[in-house]
């Protein structure tokens, strides 16, 4: 493609020399092409395309074929394209319009739910979305004097967006909002050491799981009530339990030692082959596993191996009196299992209940625990 541009023509008719020896003598030629007798072919500069169609004109040859090409003859057919025009020019109207309007706000520096309750706030309180109508300042101050958690803020128009760079404030430890403390233990209240919060018990009071220690609220020089995050070392005496039966009658079921092993295969669930039908044991447990014997295969190929071990069920007599304390030490390593790294024991007794055969243990631990964090 040229960069000025040509025009490509093909010419038919008689006593064509003279027109051509015309058209030399006012405008260049080029690549001149005699194809037959009355036609031929050629290419002139495109600014010269006129001047060629009328000198052909006035010699009475034909044109039969004609065609542009280059920047000039293309930028000419883009003029000529009205509706392209048209739709780029409304295109960029509507560009510039809208480049003067925000689109979107964004809020960086606050966690997710707290950011969509800064934009909801700005988007209600913006008389306009037109750039040159948005007091930044007035949207800081607004947000600011709102929003307790923001301790610095800059709004600036950044292209279509509204960005709202924010700090948020720290609130000290004793200002934040709490929950109740809420007793963990059954107990006796021993101590108390209140930061801060309303107190729910006083020293000497027997207190169960689930009661208030402490309220998450103080009440303030007028007597209003200001919420708080309630902090309090409380001491009490807590009981540690731990239960342990015994059955001076009952069953009890063993393995022998003996085992069978039955191996079956499967493709899918398809069972293909079993080495056994039965079990040889009256009485026995079973064990499972199952192992994959192809990899990468269509057809996945499995062993199940069942493992049968014998066992065999005793009648057991054992009276309490004979392992009483073996099942007391049970019973108190079951309560110790509660029992804090270093905490210091300071009663330790049990208390046995019976009924025909059978006896309950439950052995109680008394320690001093710190039952207000």
């Amino acid at each position: 493609m040229f960069k000025k541009g040509r025009t490509c023509v093909k010419v038919k008719g008689l006593n064509q020399e003279r027109a051509i020896n015309n058209i030399v003598k006012k405008i260049k030629i080029y690549n001149y092409n005699r194809i037959e007798h009355d036609v031929c072919e050629f290419e002139v500069d495109f600014s010269n395309h006129k001047v060629l169609i009328q000198i052909l004109a006035e010699a009475n040859l034909e044109i039969t074929k004609i065609s542009h090409q280059g920047i000039l003859s293309n930028f000419k057919r883009l003029l000529c394209s009205y509706g392209i025009i048209v739709a780029l020019l409304i295109c960029s109207i509507f560009y510039c319009l809208q480049y003067s309007f925000i689109l979107k706000i964004d809020v960086f520096g606050l966690d997710k739910k707290a950011s969509g309750e800064i934009i909801s706030f700005v988007n209600k309180n913006m008389s306009s979305r037109y750039k040159g109508k948005i007091d930044t300042k007035q949207i800081e101050f607004n947000v600011k004097k709102n929003f307790e958690e923001v301790s610095s803020i800059s709004v600036a128009i950044i292209g279509q967006s509204l960005i709202i760079n924010i700090n948020e404030a720290v609130i000290p430890e004793e200002m934040k909002e709490g929950e109740a403390i809420i007793c963990q233990f059954d107990g006796l209240i021993t101590d108390i050491n209140l930061v801060q919060g309303t107190l729910a018990v006083d020293v000497g009071d027997i207190v169960q799981k689930g009661d208030i220690l402490v309220h998450p609220y103080i009440i303030d020089a007028e007597g209003k009530q200001r919420m708080v995050a309630p902090k309090a070392e409380i001491y009490a005496d807590i009981w540690l339990s731990g239960i342990e039966n015994h059955y001076e009658h009952y069953t009890s079921t063993e393995r022998t030692g003996k085992k069978f092993v039955k191996s079956e295969i499967y493709i899918g669930k398809i069972l293909l082959y079993s080495n056994s039908a039965i079990f040889p044991f009256e009485e026995y447990q079973t064990e499972e596993n199952i192992i994959c014997l192809t990899k990468n295969n269509i057809l996945p190929l499995y062993r199940k191996n069942i493992i049968c071990y014998q066992t065999e069920t005793k009648v057991i007599d054992e009276k309490f009196s004979a392992v009483q304390d073996q099942i007391i030490e049970k019973a108190r390593k079951k309560a110790l299992i509660f029992l804090k790294e270093n905490e210091i024991i300071k009663e330790e007794n049990y208390t046995i209940r019976e009924e025909d055969g059978f006896h309950q243990i439950e052995f109680v631990l008394t320690v001093n625990r710190n039952i207000g964090g």
